[in-house]
This record gives structure tokens, sequence and C-alpha cells, in this order.
């Protein structure tokens, strides 16, 4: 199977040009442990996984979409991304693409439960971000408070003093004060961007003037100098380049040109796009939107049978009921405390069976084996007499790869492995321990992480999680059907008998069944 191997570092004192080179190695001894030949290999220097405007990235995805390799590799899950939503969005793509995706040093096993492992590791990815981000924001604000220029893009007009506050580059000042001439005698913003680029004229970042950063700016106050960063809003904080009235009615200018502009209609986002399907039909219910009488928008799921030409007797339900449902559902039935604890010793078995270090050593092994006997050989056709340049050099990168070798097979032998139970456990609670339990983030967070499939009928709708029992055996939506059934005794329910199989069945409430690829939940619908 063709690989390719991506590998990311972001902008850092604890970031470097090594990072990048130990990401590769491990991920090229996975490949070696997994039989992965290495095609390609793709690296972005200085970008935060937060952002996906990464080129090498972007590079890798597009040569993916083209077939050029069967599967990439990446560290950990943080390399990949570290935000969630564009997180599912690629690794859709790759999917779609008929790849599949690896993590050397996280061990992410098969089926249902591997989802949720996935989920908990990405969770942990953003997290650490975010923890971050709040360290680095409080540095910023401290040098906020000193009016201090933060990060490395300056504005046009403007450098770093040796204290590093701004001050005013006369060169650059020159262009910013004829932008502003031009700009208030009516001047069109590609007017503008002609007269400039034609005169070689650069922005701060070195590229061409566009319309955009000509609006940029026109609207920014560091020129009438306002320093505004990090929380922190000082009049007089920057050397001004540009007088407050002549900047005023630039605005003015710059609004008047803006009005009459259509805005563009925001989407929505369907959280159970490709998990939702009609039960009459098992066709996958499509979102879409409409506008009532009063203006207002509206979102449902539709089958596309029904919508069509009526084959289908599944009218649309409403978005925003069918999402909390499923979500309140899950909350309520499946993320108790029994079943966590259940699941995190789950994950976690399934996490250490698939624990490869023993054969990535292997490989390793055999490796420095072979580049033992390559130094050997070659030092006997010294003793021989056969010195020479090449030989000499050739023997050299090999004690340097053996030297590398030996570190990385001291590493392997060292290095902890996945996470613990309690780990997996606290990481587990957090899905039902927040204060943002209305938000479609943390609705989305609980659909990625445990809901499968949803199947909706007239009058109930049945949820298939990622949370399978090996003591029971594999079924269909039929016999789900016919498995719900059998228990209507109320109030029965033995969930929280951790030692037996998931079975929960009330009267008016959920009815739910193990099985072998996950647990079925049935509920009425209105």
């Amino acid at each position: 199977m063709r690989a390719a191997i991506y590998a990311r570092y972001s902008a850092g004192s604890g970031q470097t040009d090594q990072s990048i080179e130990g990401q590769v190695r491990e991920c090229t001894n996975y490949c070696l442990a997994h039989g992965l030949q290495v095609v390609q290999i793709y690296a972005d220097t200085h970008i935060s996984g937060k952002t996906d405007q990464r080129p090498e990235f972007l590079r890798m995805l597009d040569d993916c979409k083209q077939k050029k390799f069967d599967a990439v590799v990446v560290w950990k899950t943080d390399r990949f991304s570290r935000s969630k939503y564009d997180s599912v969005i690629y690794k859709s793509q790759i999917k779609k693409a008929g790849a599949k995706l690896f993590y050397a040093a996280e061990s992410i096993p098969d089926g249902p439960e591997g989802i949720i492992l996935e989920s908990l590791l990405e969770g942990m990815a953003e997290y650490y971000s975010a923890e971050l981000a709040q360290k680095v924001k409080r540095g910023m604000h401290e040098s906020a408070t000193k009016c201090r220029v933060l990060g490395n893009s300056i504005p046009l007009g403007y450098k770093a003093a040796p204290d590093k506050t701004y001050a005013i580059d006369e060169e650059q000042a020159e262009v910013v004060r004829k932008i502003f001439e031009m700009y208030l005698d009516g001047a069109a913003n590609a007017d503008i961007c002609k007269y400039l680029n034609g005169l070689g004229y650069k922005t701060s970042r070195g590229n061409a003037f566009n319309k955009n950063s000509i609006n940029r700016i026109i609207s920014n106050e560091k020129y009438i100098g306002i320093y505004n960063a990090a929380g922190v809003y000082v009049e007089n904080g920057v050397p001004a380049i540009i007088d407050k009235t002549t900047f005023a009615i630039a605005q003015k200018m710059k609004a008047k040109r803006q009005t009459g502009k259509v805005t563009r209609a925001t989407t929505a986002d369907y959280l159970l796009s490709g998990k939702l399907f009609c039960g009459h039909c098992g066709s996958a219910m499509n979102g879409v939107s409409g506008t009532s009488k009063t203006g207002a928008k509206h979102y449902y799921y539709y089958c596309p049978k029904y919508r069509r030409d009526k084959a289908c007797d599944k009218k649309p339900v409403q978005k925003a009921y069918i999402e909390s449902l499923v979500v309140d559902l899950t909350i309520d039935y499946i993320l108790s405390d029994s079943i966590l604890k259940r699941l995190s010793r789950t994950l976690w078995e399934l996490q250490n069976e698939s624990d490869d270090r023993e054969e990535q050593i292997a490989a390793l092994n055999k490796k420095l084996r072979e580049n033992n006997t390559a130094i050997k050989n070659l030092m006997a056709a010294l003793e021989h007499g056969m010195a020479t340049a090449t030989i000499l050099a050739r023997i050299e990168t090999l004690e340097s790869e053996k030297l590398e070798l030996e570190r990385e097979i001291a590493y392997q032998k060292t290095k902890t492995f996945g996470l613990t139970e309690e780990q997996l456990y606290y990481f587990l609670t957090q899905f039902i321990q927040t204060d943002e339990e209305n938000s479609e983030a943390y609705r989305r967070r609980i659909i990625k992480a445990f809901v499968s499939k949803v199947f909706i009928f007239k009058d109930k709708i049945i949820i298939f999680y990622n949370i399978s029992d090996e003591n029971s055996e594999e079924i269909s939506l039929e016999q789900a059907l016919d498995a719900i059934g059998e228990f209507d005794r109320e109030g029965y329910s033995s969930s929280n008998d951790s030692s037996g199989p998931l079975l929960v069945a009330l009267s008016e409430h959920p009815k739910i069944v193990p099985t072998k690829k996950g647990v079925i939940l049935m509920h009425n619908v209105k």
C-alpha cells in the first residue's frame, strides 16, 4: 500500500525543524512495521493546526484525491488538525478518495469504539490548543499593555523599534498617505492597486496590492495612533501617520461604497448529514431550508424519494428537533456513569491490543542489524587496502544512521503508550460535564463521537451507537425492530449492571438493545 506522510509544527520556542524530522522518522518506522511504502512526504512549518490554510496539507489532500497514494500517516491527531470541525471535513475527503488515515504515535482501533477513542484524542488536542492559546494570550496581554508589536505582522508604514514598540517607516508611510489621498479623491480600489503595483510597491507582506489590501489599510486605526490588541486599547499608543479628520472621511466614503452590496446568506450545518436515514425506504435524509411568509428561515431533513415524487411516505422533520432529540437521548440514556466506565475499560483494552511497539522495535532492530553488517563489510574493505573517499563517506553516514536507530529503539522501549483507563474515563465524562450544552459545537461533538446511524420513521426513531457488545450477535435494522418489540415490561432496566449487556426497556421511553457492532436505541417521535 502506497503511503504519504504529513508532518507539521507551529511557530513557537519549542518547535523546530527537528520536530518535523522526528515526526517523519516515527511515521517512516510505522510504515516500515506495517508494510506501507512511503511515496511522498508533506511538511508544513511554522503553521498552526487550528487553520486549514496550510500549503503542504492542501497539496496532500489534492494529491490524495488524484489517487497518488492509498494511505496518509501522521504522527498524532493534533498534527492533522486541532480543529474538530476541520478534522471531520478533511477525514471525510480522504475517506471519499479511497485512502486511509493512520497515526504513528496513537493507536486507533478499528470498529465503533475506535471512532470514540479518536474523538477523545482530537478533543485532547483541541483542549491543549485552547490551553496553550490562553497562556499565549496572557503573555500577549502583558506586551500589549506596553504597546508592543505582537507577532510578525506589522502594518505597512511601520517597523518595530528596538524596544518592540511601533515606529514609523518613512518610505512606507508615504505609500500609506498616497493611498488615503487617492481614496479621498474618489479613486476606485482597482485603480489605486494598478498605480501602486505599477510603481513596484508591495504590501507589508511583500505581495502585490489588491482590493482587499486597500480596504484593510483604509480601515486600520493604527494609522491615527490607536493601539488595539490583546484586549488593550490605547489612544496615541502608536505614532500616527494619518490625521483623524482624513481617516474619518475615508470611513464615511468606505461605508457609502459598501451600501447595496449583497451579503451572503448563512448556511446551516446539518449535524446528522450522512448519519440520518429514512426508516421506511432507507434513503439518506438530506438537509433543506425554507422561508416562511414572515421571512423566518426554517431548516429540515427530508427523504429524497418523498420530495421527488412522493414515492415514500416519510415527511420532512425539523432539523433542530431531530438533532436535539438525538443528543438528549444520547446524554440521558447512553452517557450514564456505568456505561462510560465500561466504555473506558473497553477502549483501554482495545488500545492495548493494538500496541505495536514490539513490532516497531523488531523492525528497527532489523534495520540496525543491516546497518551493522554494512559497516562491517566496508571496514573489511578498508582493511584490504580499498580506502576511498566514497567508502569513508558511506561509513560516516552509516555510523550516523546507527546512532539514530539506537536512540529510536531506546525511545520506543521507554515511551508511554496511549491513555490510562482513568484518563479515558475522565475525557469521556467531559462529554456530559460541560457549560455549553445548548451550543451547536457541543451537539456536533456528541453526534460525531457516539452516533453511528439514525433511522427515522413516522412514529419512532432508532439510533445505532458506536458502543459494541462482543457477547451479542450482529443485528440488522429489521432484527432491531423485532428485538426492541420483545421488551415492553414497564420500568425494566438492567443498564446499571456493569457486568451485563447494555439493555434498557421502558414503556414510554427509549428501548435499548446491545449488538456486536453497536448499541441500538429506539424512541417515539412526534
